[in-house]
């Protein structure tokens, strides 16, 4: 009697994915942030985010159907609602804090989010948090204040805003992994939806006529927000979302790059020592999953 041998389980394999997806999302909205912190300088929060929501939002509301809206509505709406409404409010506190604070500063008020999310996870979402994900957590958050050292001229309205939108970041990834049946290409549109709305009520109270080079970056910042959008929705419908909350750190790492890059930024030793503990946070995490893979149990069924 022959037999066929099974591939292992999907699930461990999801998880590697779901944390190459996030990986990768933070290096897209990395690039997002060199392009958003340029614009703050120039134009009004409201006109920004009403300028690249909508770009964004005419790609990629032809592929998606009515149908799927009204069916995406039924669906947990209160939910959908709730994640609509922050993703307006967080984008806002962001654009903000950004404007007004030192990048640096609002990224470490952000990169506490992961911790936030952690915990949400295993208390909303019931998901199995072991100790080795909480010491990931804990070590990388650990490498973020080493590396950014958050100065005590933070504590302001704006930090106060950073850190408010970092909490409510935490609850909109949490409502994304709840939501997880609902197409990806949906729920980016109902959050492009809400900020676009944001926008518009905000504009109007201030306008700077943008220049045509200028209308072009608000533009790509619209389509950069699609795919980070769409990589980090999925990898939270992949994996679960203590999985791949501890590599949204890899955004400290981008921002060395894209800083030395583009506004000739050198890290000095305390940030390659952060970076350096954040890596090797991730790195565990990614190792213990790749196990689980490996361990993962191989069915044997008679043909």
């Amino acid at each position: 009697m022959a037999t066929s041998i099974a591939p292992r389980s999907p699930d461990a394999r999801n998880r590697i994915l779901g944390i190459g997806l996030v990986v990768f999302s933070t290096l897209i909205f990395g690039f997002s942030n060199v392009l958003v912190k340029w614009s703050m300088t120039e134009y009004p929060v409201g006109e920004a985010l009403f300028i690249r929501s909508v770009v964004a939002l005419v790609l990629i509301a032809p592929f998606v159907r009515l149908r799927e809206l009204v069916a995406a509505a039924r669906i947990s709406p209160g939910t959908q609602l709730l994640r609509m409404i922050l993703t307006a409010l967080e984008i806002g506190c962001y654009y903000w804090a950004i404007a007004s604070l030192q990048l640096a500063d609002v990224s470490a008020f952000y990169l506490s989010s992961p911790i936030m999310l952690t915990a949400l996870s295993a208390l909303v979402l019931r998901e199995s948090v072991d100790r080795a994900r909480w010491l990931a957590i804990a070590v990388g958050f650990a490498g973020v204040l080493v590396a950014l050292r958050p100065s005590a001229h933070a504590v302001s309205l704006p930090a106060c805003l950073a850190l408010l939108g970092s909490a409510m970041y935490a609850v909109i990834l949490t409502t994304t992994r709840s939501l997880r049946r609902t197409p990806n290409r949906v729920l980016v549109v109902l959050q492009l939806f809400s900020v676009t709305v944001a926008g518009a009520v905000a504009m109007p109270f201030a306008w700077v006529t943008p220049t045509w080079p200028a209308l072009l970056v608000l533009s790509v910042v619209g389509v950069i927000s699609i795919s980070g959008s769409i990589l980090l929705n999925r990898a939270l419908q992949l994996a679960p979302a203590s999985v791949v909350a501890p590599f949204q750190y890899a955004s400290i790492i981008w921002a060395i790059v894209f800083g030395y890059a583009f506004f000739g930024d050198i890290p000095d030793l305390a940030l390659l020592a952060g970076a350096t503990i954040i890596i090797a946070a991730g790195l565990f995490i990614l190792f213990r999953e790749r196990m689980a893979i490996a361990a993962s149990p191989v069915s044997v069924t008679p043909v």
